[in-house]
């Protein structure tokens, strides 16, 4: 079949849309939660629920991709994304929102691992960087998707409402432009395999990816504050207006989405380990100054220097768990953002816990203490030089 627009920009299209509509939830948070009427102690066991959720989301996509290919996974998880949110709006009660959230964690997690994978097929196809710049268009779909929701916020207009037109609007662009112009996955040999058993024994996973595993982890903590807290923080410690409150995850989408997508010119100017670094410092001290100084001035510049600091570090760290020999890519990629969301697992709970104990606050400033991991990481497991380079598709299956 002929396609009507290049991999390239097809997989574009999906990180866009995927951005949109987790940048559009965020700023949505407060009424929500209010709307369910839960404390911090809670609210931190329903996000705990969500990561949750993505947890799940990696084995089942990483299982279907290996089945129907990375392209028809994220169609699956991809179809009704906004329309569940639509759903959750409408939850009346913490049981029923808790049960929401854990679906959009599956659904959000499904649709990460599987435009993750096939990101990485499209770069090794067209031979030059992508994944960077990937990775920046999902945060200015974050972005715009951010400013939208906080102005529609501000005035008033329904979650349901503005989710399901996105939703309608999102269906047709999935089933028309981006599933049917994207690649077939490539095909890994990784040896002679033993033979299945029918109840398989968890084991630990490869030793090499256990590094990547842990940084996604410090991200996650830093992400964390930004996506589930940020919001609340400013809007009922600081007394912000909803559309101040939203500008803190839009400055930090912003500086993101511009590191990312000159994130590849600069680590082939510096290197990834001189950038890993470099970026973790800057995370850690404009965090820290944010709540130090406690203005929403200063914890807007502090989340916009985290977004710049922490804006090419998943994206290469997918793509190193890409290059791992001997491991099929979405099995690789899976495992890493399994590790991964610990952080994003165990996070909600701790920040929520140190929030209740002594205040919010000092549990976000925690978090910048943590985000320095990154720099021990980086020194620990140096990357090798063949990490920053774009060789060709190896062992390509045709379909």
């Amino acid at each position: 079949m002929r396609r009507t627009v290049s991999s390239p920009v097809a997989i574009s299209i999906a990180f866009l849309l995927r951005g949109f509509v987790q940048g559009s939830w965020y700023p949505r948070i407060p009424g929500a939660v209010s709307d369910v009427n839960v404390n911090p102690a809670q609210l931190g066991v329903i996000f705990f629920i969500y990561a949750l959720g993505n947890i799940v989301a990696f084995t089942v996509a990483a299982r279907l991709i290996a089945r129907m290919g990375s392209a028809h996974t994220q169609m699956v998880f991809a179809l009704p994304f906004a329309l569940i949110v639509a759903a959750l709006s409408l939850a009346e009660g913490t049981v029923s929102f808790a049960i929401g959230m854990f679906v959009f964690g599956l659904f959000t997690g499904g649709f990460d691992l599987s435009t993750s994978v096939q990101g990485a097929v499209v770069e090794r196809r067209t031979h030059r960087p992508l994944i960077s710049a990937l990775y920046g268009f999902f945060s200015v779909g974050a972005l715009s998707g951010a400013f939208t929701s906080g102005f529609l916020a501000q005035a008033g207009v329904d979650i349901a409402l503005q989710f399901g037109i996105i939703g309608l609007i999102a269906i047709p662009i999935i089933l028309i432009i981006t599933t049917p112009n994207m690649q077939a996955d490539d095909v890994v040999p990784i040896g002679r395999t033993a033979p299945r058993k029918r109840f398989p024994l968890p084991s630990l996973p490869p030793k090499m990816l256990l590094p990547l595993g842990l940084t996604i982890v410090c991200i996650a903590l830093g992400e964390e504050t930004i996506n589930n807290w940020a919001a609340i923080y400013l809007r009922d410690h600081l007394d912000a207006a909803p559309a101040i409150a939203s500008a803190a995850y839009t400055a930090f989408a912003i500086a993101t989405a511009l590191g990312r997508l000159a994130g590849d010119s600069v680590i082939l100017r510096l290197g990834i380990d001189r950038t890993l670094i470099s970026g973790s410092l800057m995370a850690a001290l404009g965090l820290g100054f944010g709540m130090v100084i406690n203005q929403p001035w200063a914890i807007i510049s502090g989340y916009t220097l985290m977004g710049l600091g922490l804006a090419v570090v998943v994206p290469v760290t997918y793509r190193r768990a890409n290059q791992v020999p001997g491991v099929a890519p979405a099995q690789a990629v899976a495992t890493v953002a399994s590790i991964g969301f610990l952080g994003f697992l165990v996070g909600p709970l701790l920040i929520g816990a140190i929030a209740d104990l002594t205040s919010l606050r000092t549990a976000i400033m925690a978090v910048s203490v943590v985000l320095l991991g990154i720099s021990v990481l980086t020194k620990l497991n140096p990357a090798p030089a063949a990490s920053s380079t774009y060789a060709p598709a190896r062992n390509i299956a045709t379909r």
